[in-house]
């Protein structure tokens, strides 16, 4: 485990998933495709599970990984998870109690069924464990903030189209450090995927489509990784890989516009620390 939450995150999902590691996808699991902001029934559930608090001797270690069916959290807040879980930028999730962002938890579990969860599955039975051992109880609202505006650059769209079987494989995620080159891969993501990761790690304010690009991608990207507040600011060496600005336009074909929106966040009404296991 790191410290680097974000990155190990790209990396769990790189291996669980095969993303930009293995040619051959792991076989799917056999469950409906449906959105992952709604659990439904019948997608993927978490059979065992194991919700506690973390060791306070491991405080500045914190990560997960996913390894088949099996979910592990380390020092892991809440709210982290509900970012994740609902591809959420930090400010889109309004509201709970002040321990969701400091009280750390070490999560265990592992998702009933056959064969391994593509990364909307992952989300929808994380989604439902939230819900069940917090308690979690939200909302959906509009509101408005600043935000970045993800668009179509001159020219038009630099992607490659994925073979659309998301159940098989599908997951986006980046790996890299602040001040390294960080790539981003994705397996038959769609431009939502792609936002959803991108706007978890590195940015300091939600992302809102207006690429109107529908379908999935197989996505690669590499640019010099900077703080969330310096975006596009930092003096770069020659030999660095671009910001993540001029990347966006030259190998995506796409761009990123500072702008006011309409967001849509979530609403924490009612949060509990987990009882006992």
């Amino acid at each position: 485990m790191t410290a680097g939450i974000g990155l190990v995150l790209g990396s769990a999902i790189a291996i669980a998933r095969g993303v930009g590691v293995s040619p051959t996808p792991p076989q799917e699991m056999p469950t409906a495709q449906v959105p992952w902001s709604s659990p439904n029934g019948g997608e993927p559930e978490f059979e065992v599970d194991t919700v506690k608090p973390s060791d306070p001797a491991k405080c500045c270690s914190r990560g997960w990984g996913m390894n088949g069916r099996r979910f592990v959290t380390v020092n892991m807040n809440l709210k982290y998870l509900i970012q994740w879980a609902w591809n959420l930028q930090a400010k889109q999730v309004v509201g709970g109690p002040p321990w969701m962002d400091n009280a750390r938890f070490d999560i265990s579990g592992e998702i009933d069924g056959d064969g391994v969860p593509n990364q909307r599955q992952w989300k929808i039975a994380v989604q439902k464990l939230l819900i069940d051992r917090f308690q979690l109880q939200l909302h959906h609202e509009k509101r408005e903030m600043s935000a970045f505006a993800l668009a179509l650059a001159k020219g038009g769209p630099k992607l490659t189209p994925g073979d659309g079987n998301v159940k098989a494989h599908q997951g986006m995620g980046f790996v890299g450090g602040v001040g390294e080159t960080m790539h981003g891969n994705g397996v038959n993501a769609s431009i939502d995927d792609f936002i959803g990761e991108l706007q978890r790690i590195l940015m300091d304010r939600p992302i809102v489509n207006e690429t109107d690009l529908p379908g999935v991608y197989n996505i690669q990207i590499a640019f010099t990784r900077e703080e969330p507040d310096a975006l596009g600011m930092t003096q770069l060496p020659d030999t660095a890989a671009p910001n993540l600005f001029e990347a966006l336009q030259q190998q995506l074909g796409l761009k990123l516009e500072g702008t006011r929106a309409p967001v849509d966040v979530i609403v924490i009404d009612h949060a509990e620390t987990p009882g006992e296991n």
